[in-house]
């Protein structure tokens, strides 16, 4: 079933379009220096459903810039990613193997890039603190299988994820 995400370099590149949601989401609230209210917080929770949206448009384009090969990697790694293992995740609340595989290796990497990035809120972690964040989240965030092949590989998936932040 998710044969498709076999190659690192395509989930890569499908990775890097995980936020294209967030265009659809008011810059006062991507710029928000401090906690974001309940309304603020449940629009930053459709920024899946916007890349949806987003991505479904394209991909009916002629001229998308996302090989053909890419779309149904890109579209389910923007749309799945804040999906959680244990089903407590948004925006439709599914769990477990019914995530793809893309999304929950976007949901591992994404949430190290976070954590170990300065925000406008926070400055950055270190990657110490990182890898101790996804292992306590392993098996209710995070599928702990892929957690335990992140952190077994954390240095090579560190100079991986800022590939991806610079595309």
């Amino acid at each position: 079933m998710f044969l498709y995400a076999s190659s690192p370099i395509f989930c890569i590149e499908a990775a890097a379009y995980h936020d294209i949601g967030k265009a659809e989401v008011p810059k006062s609230i991507i710029t928000k220096p401090g906690k974001l209210t309940e309304e603020e917080t449940l629009i930053m929770h459709q920024h899946p459903v916007f890349a949806q949206k987003i991505l479904e448009r394209i991909n009916d384009s002629p001229v998308s810039g996302i090989p053909e090969y890419l779309i149904r990697l890109t579209i389910d790694s923007a749309i799945y990613h804040h999906e959680w293992w244990n089903g407590k995740g948004y925006p439709f609340g599914i769990g477990f193997e019914d995530i793809p595989l893309i999304a929950r290796v976007t949901s591992i990497c994404d949430a190290y890039d976070a954590i170990t990035s300065d925000r406008i809120y926070r400055k950055a972690h270190t990657r110490h603190y990182a890898c101790n964040e996804l292992e306590k989240n392993a098996g209710t965030q995070f599928d702990p299988a892929l957690v335990r092949v992140f952190l077994d590989n954390e240095a090579k998936f560190s100079v991986l994820i800022k590939m991806i932040s610079c595309l």
